[in-house]
């Protein structure tokens, strides 16, 4: 397997910061939501994502 930097922008750096905290910390998904924007079950797929495929999940697909 290939394992090249991941680049972020700057939205997608926040994200995987806040996603990462509240992961690691167990963090509260509410807090986390109101942070990013983003809705409850936006933030539960996005940590699936995150668990699955780790920083790489918050690269834009374009």
């Amino acid at each position: 397997m290939n394992m090249r930097k991941v680049e972020l922008r700057m939205n997608e750096q926040l994200k995987y910061e806040v996603i990462k905290d509240l992961v690691d910390h167990n963090g509260n998904k509410n807090r986390a939501s109101k942070k990013l924007g983003l809705s409850r079950r936006q933030i539960d797929h996005i940590i699936v994502k995150y668990k699955e495929k780790g920083k790489s999940a918050f690269v834009h697909g374009n």
